[in-house]
């Protein structure tokens, strides 16, 4: 009886087991089922859950992971799709589709031998294998092997005829190789074996845009639209292609025709808002792009183009409302972090833009947009050994990026470094023929470099390319000024003039020519008039009174140059070279003493001006009393943290004497920010990069500050020291000598005899 027990016992056991296998089989089964069915209906996260339940039982479970692997590159998580065939090629090793799809992976990583590795298993189990010939023809492309890659594409033709595909590919191959009438009459073929193949079609419209045969293309594209002239996509396609043609008015109709033919898909609405974007049309495009967002509300993608859109048309304030809200759902989304970096940047907030942009270069680390705005930012805060490299990534990572390739072109201007100026500007030109901005920047180079003919030539370029651009006519005023031909010189520079009166670099040139001729009474009838234009505009009549205030002191009419410097500064207290000028007039004078008392009276009756402890730390500065001049400039900076001519001069005064460097250095820095285009902040702050061993930076600030006071010693004498220091003595000599030429007994003077003895 106890023996029965046991044999019963067993048979239950079994039988348990039994059942519990096939319930879990048919569970998988189910599962898998349930999966296919959501994949086909295109519901693809449902399908990855149900598939994942499948493997959940049955870890060995090919089928599903092939099938997970189809629905991950559905959703577009690549590197699940890769771990999904990877998965499958370790359960079967010899599975065909798995290994192809992991070649596939492999090419896209570049990864040659690894792909030419799955592939060559394939071939070998089955040599006509269509994809994994396709595929050996990419694997022989990376490798640079053209010539074979043509012969397995030409080997699958002798297979299999009708493959259009190859036809495609061979046509890409002959175009590359400069056989444009050969490839023209392989992608005919490729149309002639399926007259209703659109890509066929599409792909030799393409090509006759690529070489430049705009009516082929034009009528390509008219022949696939009239074979599906319902199709909203192809109606989108010869809009873009008009577009490009600059035919607006047509790009226009065919835009609005898709977006009639489809009226529920944001697509066309998107890309027809683009459109009026491009063409100057700002209303219509927003109104569009407010279509789509009122049709797809949740849509991050188009509330992130609304976004971009509104930081473009300098709406910066909207742009940044669409970033934040953004981001407070999705604080990760990539795009939008991108866009509130950019945000940062144009608001000058540097250090919060690099905190973001330092993340997503590490997150993206081949996406040049980011290098590029890393390298704003950095240059935003006047690093531009960090800028730099930021720039040469982006640029490697995209070398079509003009942008870039015109900063760097800038840097290195600045550093004087002219051969590489100019290389990025020519590659720029390349890219782009008729960016006017490289060259501008060529025409810069090459006047720096002594090249003042080749110069000549790029300017009048300019005017030739936008006659109603004021700064071909400047440069080229500029340099008939440099050359003294002076009836040129104001010939350009009044047209200049006529264009922007606003310009005062033009108008300062303009008053340079008259005082080389010895024309004062000509010069100040100028300078009336023009006060007279500007008298509504502070900032402007400022520069104009201190221009007025220079030609009296060159005909050492001190007493009227005096009023004209404190007339600038009662305009613009902010303005710093009228506080030197009424400084050097009371030396000249030897009524340092007076007006000291003067300005000391002006601050008992109210001590809360910077103005007057202003000029006082400038005479001060000048009479060699630095705890004096430091004083005031502190107390300066006391009523206004902000006021940049006492930060610059505050700067330069404790850099001069070796202390308190990384107080300069901020002092400066916000100089800078508050005045960036003041060749005297310029000055200070490269001198304080100088006294901290940065002299790639120095270099770059002192070589600004020489474009707007050429004739300076102390700057030349600067640079010179900069280039001492980092080892370039030919350039270093050139710099020191031309400072002693313009003035053979500056503050500097006897140091820069040694260093050039020394060569």
């Amino acid at each position: 009886m106890k023996y029965f027990n046991r044999i019963w016992i067993v048979t239950l056991i079994c039988s348990l087991l039994v059942m519990g296998c096939s319930s879990e089989e048919e569970k998988k089964i189910s599962h898998f089922e349930k999966g296919k069915a959501y994949f086909e209906k295109g519901e693809y996260k449902s399908a990855e859950l149900e598939l994942k339940n499948a493997i959940q039982i049955d870890p060995e479970f090919l089928d599903a992971y092939l099938k997970l692997g189809e629905t991950n590159l559905k959703t577009g998580n690549a590197q699940e799709a890769f771990n999904a065939y990877s998965r499958a090629a370790e359960i079967d090793p010899e599975n065909l589709d798995a290994n192809l799809k992991l070649a596939t992976f492999f090419i896209l990583a570049k990864k040659s031998k690894e792909a030419r590795e799955k592939i060559e298993g394939v071939l070998a189990k089955e040599p006509k294998n269509i994809e994994g010939l396709y595929l050996l023809s990419g694997v022989q492309g990376l490798e640079n092997n053209i010539s074979e890659a043509k012969k397995i594409l030409e080997k699958i033709t002798e297979i299999d005829p009708k493959q259009t595909r190859a036809y495609l590919a061979l046509a890409r191959i002959e175009e590359s190789q400069g056989k444009s009438e050969i490839a023209e009459n392989t992608l005919k073929k490729a149309i002639e074996i399926d007259p209703k193949n659109l890509e066929s079609q599409l792909s030799l419209a393409n090509f006759y845009i690529r070489m430049k045969f705009p009516d082929k293309a034009e009528a390509t594209l008219k022949k696939v639209l009239d074979a599906d002239p319902k199709s909203a996509d192809l109606h989108m396609l010869m809009g873009n292609f008009y577009f490009s043609q600059k035919k607006n008015k047509e790009a226009e109709i065919a835009y609005e025709k898709a977006v009639e033919l489809d009226p529920s898909n944001i697509k066309p609405l998107m890309t027809a808002a683009g459109f009026y974007d491009a063409a100057g049309n700002r209303e219509k495009a927003l109104s569009l792009y407010n279509k789509a967002k009122e049709m797809q509300p949740e849509d991050i993608s188009i509330l992130n183009t609304i976004g971009w859109f509104h930081l473009k048309h300098q709406e910066v304030d909207e742009a940044q409302k669409y970033a934040d809200s953004i981001l407070e759902k999705r604080s990760n989304y990539f795009p939008s972090r991108m866009l509130k970096s950019e945000i940062l940047v144009y608001k000058r907030q540097f250090p919060e833009a690099l905190a973001i942009l330092d993340q997503l270069v590490k997150e993206e680390p081949k996406y040049a947009r980011a290098h590029y705005f890393k390298g704003l930012a950095h240059l935003g805060k006047n690093e531009t050994r960090l800028a730099k490299p930021a720039f040469l990534q982006a640029v490697e990572l995209d070398p079509g990026y003009v942008q870039a390739k015109l900063v760097l072109a800038e840097i290195y201007l600045r550093e004087r470094n002219f051969e590489q100026t100019k290389k990025e500007c020519e590659e720029s030109l390349k890219i782009q023929p008729e960016n006017y901005q490289a060259r501008l920047i060529l025409g810069n180079a090459l006047l720096a470099g002594g090249e003042v003919k080749m110069a000549e030539e790029e300017y009048s370029a300019l005017v030739k390319a936008d006659p109603k651009n004021p700064m071909g006519y400047y440069r080229l005023g500029l340099l008939f000024r440099l050359k003294k031909e002076y009836d040129k010189s104001l010939e350009n520079l009044e047209k200049a003039l006529a264009i922007n009166p606003k310009l005062v670099d033009v108008f300062t040139n303009i008053v340079l020519v008259y005082a080389a001729r010895d024309q004062y009474p000509k010069a100040m009838e100028k300078c009336d008039k023009h006060i007279e234009k500007m008298k509504d505009d502070p900032v402007l009549l400022s520069l104009l009174y201190n221009i007025k205030g220079g030609l009296f002191l060159a005909q050492k009419d001190h007493g009227n140059a005096a009023t004209y410097f404190e007339k600038a500064i009662q305009a613009n207290p902010e303005f710093l070279r009228p506080y030197y000028a009424l400084a050097q007039i009371h030396l000249m004078d030897k009524q340092e003493d007076k007006a000291i008392a003067q300005y000391t009276a002006i601050l008992e009756k109210n001590p809360n001006q910077e103005g007057p402890h202003m000029i006082l730390g400038t005479i001060y500065d000048a009479k060699k009393q630095s705890d004096l001049s430091e004083k005031h400039y502190r107390e300066a900076l006391k009523i206004n943290p902000d006021f940049p001519p006492a930060a610059n001069n505050l700067a330069y005064l404790l850099v001069s004497q070796d202390k308190n460097l990384d107080e300069a250095l901020a002092l400066a820095s916000k100089a800078k920010e508050k005045a960036p285009e003041d060749p005297n902040v310029m000055d200070t702050l490269g001198f304080v990069y100088f006294k901290k061993g940065l002299y790639d930076n120095a270099i770059g600030e002192f070589s600004s500050s020489l474009e707007k006071m050429p004739d300076n010693p102390l700057i030349h004498f600067h640079l010179g020291l900069a280039y001492d220091k980092k080892g370039e003595k030919d350039k270093a000599k050139q710099q020191l000598e031309k400072a002693l030429e313009l003035n053979k007994d500056f503050d500097g003077a006897d140091e820069a005899r040694k260093i050039i003895e020394e060569k």
